[in-house]
């Protein structure tokens, strides 16, 4: 299999990206990704708003409860796989409580080849740029692959959280040890 290309999404990825969130709809698994419900509103026609959008959001959160982010996107050979959201202020909103500074995503066709590991791995330097030295990531307990894709990048179970009845694990990875 080729190289996973890690980036951030442009224009000229539109029919990829119609691609992927089609790949996300036949998701039967439990555990989705926030973004899946917009991602039903997405077309061709409002897919360069969505691009600016995800810019946008790496400077400026529309909520105050929201965290800047930067999202990337994992691509094998021009298709796109999956998604990583790199959320810079873990204070805000429920992010320190069990969301996380990462949020990730495999589309369904492309799960069991360890890309989320690879795009945790990918995002890691972004936050020793940034100075951040310790990143927390949640799954859910049942979640056990996304469990090994934290735990294989240093991932130190801390707790497990009861949230409205979905058992989350937390997890931190201290990057000063890396």
């Amino acid at each position: 299999m080729s190289e996973l290309e890690i980036r951030r999404l442009e224009l000229s990825d539109a029919e990829a990206f119609m691609v992927y969130i089609a790949n996300w709809a036949t998701d039967t698994s439990p555990f989705k990704i926030d973004a899946v419900k917009a991602y039903a509103e997405l077309s061709l026609e409002n897919f360069s708003d969505y691009v600016e959008k995800t810019h946008r959001e790496e400077t400026f959160a529309e909520n105050p409860d929201w965290s800047t982010a930067t999202k990337y996107f994992a691509f094998i050979n021009g298709q796109i796989v999956g998604e990583i959201s790199c959320r810079w202020q873990i204070e805000k909103g429920i992010l320190l409580e069990w969301g996380g500074h990462i949020g990730y995503g495999v589309a369904p066709d492309f799960r069991g080849h360890h890309f989320a590991e690879e795009m945790v791995r990918f995002a890691l330097p972004k936050y020793q740029k940034r100075k951040i030295s310790q990143v927390m990531i949640s799954a859910d307990k049942e979640n056990l692959e996304s469990r090994k894709s934290i735990e294989a990048n240093a991932g130190i179970l801390e707790n497990i959280v009861d949230i409205d009845g979905d058992e989350i694990c937390r997890y931190w990875i201290n990057l000063e040890e890396q």
